[in-house]
């Protein structure tokens, strides 16, 4: 798998480059809002705003890895106290139940029927 990742990135690196070279002769006057930057190479221009959206991906990617790391920690928790409960109720002797509170099977699944 580490194999075709690897090739996917220098693909990705060769193309960029391709890309860089037959738009490295290329000046182009650039405005963004009120400022203005005239004869610019557009290599550069493509290479910040690679940069640009390489930062931004990243950043939306660590929030969501933040969120799910919160979420799986909650989940653990809520786990480990279900786990707790459960040994705790295995651990009841019959005896400890009132007489009124066991049922058969069949008079379980009846009265989850009826409510």
């Amino acid at each position: 798998m580490k194999i075709i990742e690897n090739l996917i990135k220098i693909l990705i690196v060769l193309l960029l480059l391709f890309v860089l070279i037959q738009n490295s002769s290329q000046k182009i006057d650039l405005q963004l809002f009120t400022l203005y930057y005239p004869n610019i190479n557009l290599a550069i221009i493509l290479l910040i705003t690679l940069g640009i959206g390489a930062v931004l991906g990243a950043l939306m990617l660590s929030l969501n890895l933040i969120q799910s790391r919160s979420e799986i920690r909650n989940l653990q928790k809520k786990n480990k106290q279900l786990t707790k409960e459960l040994e705790n109720l295995r651990n009841i002797s019959i005896e400890e139940i009132p007489d009124g509170e066991i049922q058969s099977p069949e008079e379980n699944i009846k009265s989850k029927e009826e409510n």
